[in-house]
């Protein structure tokens, strides 16, 4: 084993280098011996390449204006990854390189949701949606809401709670560009120009579903959200019907969900809080990347809640479980590094504000210690699904806040 390396821990997985290019691999960390050879990025599935931690860890005590740190590699998201298949069959599961939680420590947002209800949801171009019954309506009609409002808030904010403002600054992938521009049509749509919308959604659609696998991060993030965006107008516009069904939708984005977890990184509420450095470039750094996996983070949550709802919406049980939502997941839930639009804003945000780490479904930290001011749209999405609407009202006034 080359100088310097640390006897692995029992059950490492390959590195993704050496899986996607078939190679075995040693598992030496913090890099296997073929990546270090090759001069190759070494990452073992759901780890940054370096912790936060690490990174500022070994930052020089003095620095100057004419040194550049690192904090995270530049860009990461960005680079080109193995061209491999992103998508695995079912032969060969991405699920068996994620941690997988045993059941009693798995905590279900839809905890207390009847598993089986006929749920007749009429949502219409015109008229708002049918209220759900009162069981329903008191977790899951906060959600529908703001949901039926993402077209909207797509193209008139570019962001969406699972998606930051900043994360296509540098540059929007063509598969959002497409989903970008039929939302832009989705919310023009009528009777006389139905016909020629569909035709449209269509094409992209399909255009999506026979492109290449994306080749960086950023790019599979992308074709994620394009999923999410289809699907949301598929679910709350009767008219939009297109091939493939939305069957297959949702198993082409439940593999590059999967994919997704690769890259990101999951922190937990244990770990120390990160100092950040006096120097901006590292802070830039930091920033651009936390945009990236946060981002990630919530968009893997987003994905399986939002498949728990289509499939309670279409009147299948909950209570079968598909093992998606036993997977370790974790994301930060505080309004102010989220609505944060420039480093700089982040790392007055980050220093100044209390931040929560919401793993595995837990909101007993923010129940406990946050502010009405903590919470951003995504969290509200949530607690009220975990808790119900009135509850999370009381929640809020009982801190000088409205829901």
């Amino acid at each position: 084993m080359p100088i310097g390396q640390e006897t692995p821990p029992p059950r490492r997985k390959s590195c993704e280098a050496c899986k996607l290019a078939k190679r075995r691999c040693d598992t030496a960390f913090p890099t296997c011996s073929r990546c270090l050879h090759k001069g190759l990025p070494c990452f073992y599935p759901g780890r940054l390449l370096e912790t936060c931690a690490d990174v500022i860890a070994n930052i020089p005590t003095s620095t100057n204006n004419d040194q550049t740190i690192d904090l995270f590699p530049q860009n990461d998201y960005l680079r080109p990854i193995d061209a491999a298949p992103l998508y695995l069959s079912n032969r060969d599961t991405p699920l068996r390189d994620l941690t997988i939680l045993p059941p009693q420590d798995r905590v279900d947002i839809f905890e207390g949701i009847p598993i089986s209800q006929n749920v007749d949801l009429a949502m219409t171009r015109v008229t708002p949606p049918r209220q759900l019954s009162e069981v329903l309506a008191n977790r899951l009609q906060f959600a529908v809401d703001v949901l039926q409002n993402i077209p909207k808030m797509v193209v008139t904010e570019n962001q969406t709670p699972w998606a930051h403002r900043q994360l296509y600054k540098s540059g929007m992938p063509r598969e959002m560009q497409d989903a970008f521009t039929c939302c832009s049509l989705y919310m023009t749509k009528n009777d006389v120009n139905s016909p020629v919308l569909m035709s449209i959604f269509d094409t992209r659609i399909n255009d999506l579903l026979s492109a290449a696998a994306p080749t960086t991060p950023l790019g599979l993030l992308a074709r994620v959200h394009a999923l999410i965006l289809y699907l949301i107008m598929r679910l709350f516009d009767g008219g939009i019907r297109t091939q493939p069904s939305s069957d297959s939708l949702l198993a082409v984005l439940e593999g590059a969900t999967l994919s997704l977890f690769d890259f990101i990184y999951i922190p937990h509420p244990s770990e120390p809080r990160e100092i950040l450095p006096i120097a901006m470039d590292p802070i830039m750094s930091f920033w651009e990347s936390w945009v990236f996996q946060e981002s990630a983070r919530r968009t893997v949550m987003m994905v399986f809640y939002f498949v728990k709802i289509q499939h309670f919406l279409h009147g299948k049980p909950l209570s079968t479980c598909d093992g998606k939502l036993g997977l370790e997941h974790a994301w930060y839930q505080s309004a102010h590094l989220w609505n944060a639009q420039s480093a700089f804003d982040f790392a007055v945000a980050w220093t100044e504000n209390e931040h929560f780490i919401i793993h595995n479904a837990d909101f007993s930290g923010v129940l406990q210690n946050a502010t009405p001011d903590d919470v951003d749209l995504f969290g509200k999405m949530l607690l009220v699904t975990k808790i119900g609407i009135n509850e999370t009202k009381a929640w809020f006034y009982s801190r000088g806040g409205t829901l």
